[in-house]
């Protein structure tokens, strides 16, 4: 029951944050040793999903991914280990008050994590981009297209009772991957908690939509131009003053339901599934500590 990785859900459908490691494995149930060996999606590699490099670009970003693991690795590793082992103790006990502005901290804390990631391999972004031939930029438009597309169907389009039960289950799978098996109450709680989350997802790709809009501008008469660069990079890092303020109002309410699921939840733990917990967490804080950055392990940038 990571805080910071429950309220990821509320802030964003797809979960576009995949927040450094720990968010991921609650996600995909990895070890963070395992995905740590496998960063070739992390920004920007992230980029050979959408385009096809060429043998320039990707022994450019290859070297820029040594440099960036390294950094990673000694700055940020030991920052996510402490913060788990807070975490810990902050849930350690049923009668240590766990209350709003405490999981409210946990939520900055995780979005300031995030920026500063954002900001340290921003200028890789955008010097990719500035790289890209016409080509390349056409088709990172259209796979964004497709993936908007795509995001429709699965998110936007579905009834909104089907939405709350899909939520529902992400919510009950992630919560066995913290505490275990939820209990009949606790799933009760779940579901309270879904219906209440206001939908979202229309707006999110609305707003997405008009980022993707104002880049193909900014990257229509892209150079080395530092001004450009600027635009392109504070675009990249800084994305939330384009959301309209009804969006970010129910992102705020979203935030603040979640927030108080928490602390309902953690009221609803039994002995057994909050000693399971702080296992967890320690075993994550621990993987943190023995990881470690070897330019031989580093994965290859790969292009299609």
């Amino acid at each position: 029951m990571n805080p910071c990785a429950i309220i990821s859900d509320a802030v964003h459908p797809m979960k576009k944050f995949l927040f450094i490691l720990f968010i991921l494995t609650v996600i995909v149930g990895c070890g963070p040793r395992f995905i740590y060996s496998h960063l070739d999606w992390l920004i920007p590699w992230y980029v050979s999903d959408y385009i096809s490099l060429d043998d320039t670009q990707k022994n450019m970003l290859q070297k820029r991914l040594v440099k960036q693991l390294d950094w990673h690795c000694r700055t940020q590793l030991p920052t996510y280990a402490e913060m788990l082992r807070v975490i810990g103790r902050d849930l350690a006990g049923p009668d240590q008050p766990v209350d709003y502005a405490m999981i409210r901290f946990y939520y900055i804390k995780l979005m300031a994590l995030w920026k500063g990631l954002m900001k340290q391999i921003g200028s890789d972004i955008t010097d990719i981009l500035i790289t890209a031939s016409e080509e390349q930029i056409v088709e990172l438009f259209d796979n964004f297209d497709k993936q908007n597309q795509e995001f429709m169907k699965e998110y936007v389009e579905l009834p909104t009772a089907k939405l709350s039960e899909n939520r529902q289950k992400r919510m009950n799978k992630r919560l066995k991957y913290w505490i275990s098996k939820p209990t009949v109450e606790q799933k009760e709680a779940i579901s309270s908690w879904s219906m209440q989350m206001v939908p979202t997802s229309e707006d999110w790709l609305k707003n997405r939509e008009m980022i993707q809009t104002k880049a193909r501008r900014l990257l229509a008469p892209r150079s080395r131009n530092p001004e450009f660069q600027a635009r392109l990079l504070e675009l990249i890092v800084n994305p939330e003053p384009m959301r309209s303020p009804a969006y970010q109002a129910k992102i705020e309410t979203n935030v603040d339901l979640t927030i108080k699921f928490i602390i309902e939840l953690n009221r609803m733990l039994t002995p057994a599934q909050r000693s399971y917990l702080l296992n967890r967490i320690e075993s994550l804080a621990a993987d943190f500590d023995k990881l470690s950055c070897d330019p031989r392990e580093v994965p290859k940038v790969q292009g299609s």
